[in-house]
């Protein structure tokens, strides 16, 4: 009787572990802080049965630098939003807009309703925050209806946060819609075995 009744709680918790993963979801929940780093969102399934024909992802407002992964079956748009003031970028360039959103619409075919899975790639410069949770709110769009996945936690969540895996488990599996997240890490080592010279200087005329 034992034996049996380990056997149906790993299998109930296989179940749940299966539904809070079925949500779109980056395939990797970590990354170092302040590194430029390779992601993906995954859309494992359509909208009640109907095929998705559109991805939607808004970018945290944290992230500064965008740059969308080649997409061949799918068209790609970004929409941009302009900072309030302009903030330092890459050779002493000044930034002063930064993707806001990412599109991936108009797909060659689309994504069934279910039983497969697609990822969508994009690279980021995240903000040096250890211990930050960066949110990236989605919504799939179908030939019938959408999903959205813009839920946030009911509570200010961090890396510090007490329980921190339980509360992020919760939100997973007991809400209809959680938005996909990152969670930041001290990196141990810088990301680069070499250090770029600085922006050389424009000479005073």
């Amino acid at each position: 009787m034992k034996k049996t009744v380990v056997v149906l709680a790993v299998s109930s918790f296989g179940v749940l572990a299966a539904d809070a993963l079925a949500h779109n979801v980056l395939t990797s929940m970590y990354a170092p802080a302040g590194y430029t780093q390779d992601l993906e969102m995954r859309v494992t399934h359509g909208c009640k049965g109907s095929p998705v024909k559109e991805v939607r992802m808004q970018i945290p407002a944290e992230i500064t630098r965008v740059t969308v992964g080649m997409a061949r079956d799918w068209q790609v748009e970004t929409k941009m939003k302009k900072l309030p003031k302009p903030i330092p970028g890459e050779g002493g360039n000044m930034i002063t807009e930064v993707v806001e959103q990412i599109t991936w619409k108009n797909p060659k075919s689309m994504i069934p309703a279910m039983d497969v899975f697609e990822g969508f790639k994009f690279r980021v410069t995240l903000p040096d925050t250890p211990g930050k949770i960066l949110f990236f709110k989605t919504i799939n769009v179908c030939e019938k209806g959408d999903d959205k996945y813009i839920d946030m936690p009911t509570e200010a969540l961090s890396a510090s946060t007490p329980g921190l895996g339980d509360k992020l488990w919760k939100f997973m599996s007991a809400t209809p819609g959680p938005a996909p997240f990152l969670v930041l890490e001290k990196p141990s080592r810088p990301q680069y075995p070499f250090t770029p010279p600085a922006p050389a200087k424009a000479a005073a005329r």
